[in-house]
């Protein structure tokens, strides 16, 4: 049997975008279409995975489960912002912005949903993708008057499922 091992890597973060979700349901066409958003805290990126829900069925003749079922798994993107322009804090809270003016939604729950782009940075000369045509984004803000510290914007984008009539992936990584 041959060695599986790959040289792909997973290490930083070079950028993060945001686009329109699609009313198919697909992946925004081009790349070019999205925002870059920047000033990421160091260290403050994941994609993360959790284990799947699950179920336990036992059987009073056995110590050990008869069955075990299984549900959903969590999928998403967590990252931190320095960055506190306008365009940040609509991708943030939704709300209302013109020129350089910010205003909170009078609604007390937004539900923010976008396409998310993400790519690594590159390593032994490949780097991973991460195409995401849905997700609900949720956001904190501690946005601190300080001499010695910034401002910070903290993102959580849940991966959803895209609403199509056909079978699109809620997310596809991809080895560049």
């Amino acid at each position: 049997m041959g060695d599986k091992r790959s040289t792909v890597r997973l290490v930083g973060l070079d950028y993060l975008q945001f686009g329109a979700v699609r009313s198919t349901g697909a992946f925004p066409s081009t790349v070019a279409s999205m925002s870059t958003v920047g000033n990421v805290v160091p260290g403050s990126a994941r994609f993360a995975v959790d284990p799947p829900e699950k179920t336990v069925i036992h059987i009073e003749e056995e110590d050990t489960p008869d069955l075990v079922i299984y549900g959903n798994q969590r999928k998403y993107i967590e990252f931190a912002l320095r960055d506190m322009g306008t365009q940040t804090l609509l991708y943030a809270f939704g709300g209302l912005a013109s020129a350089g003016v910010y205003s909170f939604p009078t609604a007390t729950v937004v539900n923010n949903e976008y396409a998310l782009y993400a790519r690594s940075r590159d390593i032994n000369g490949k780097y991973l993708t991460f195409s995401i045509p849905r997700a609900s984004v949720e956001a904190s803000g501690d946005l601190k008057f300080s001499k010695t510290e910034t401002g910070i914007l903290a993102f959580t984008c849940e991966v959803l499922t895209p609403q199509s009539s056909t079978a699109i992936s809620p997310c596809v990584i991809t080895q560049v």
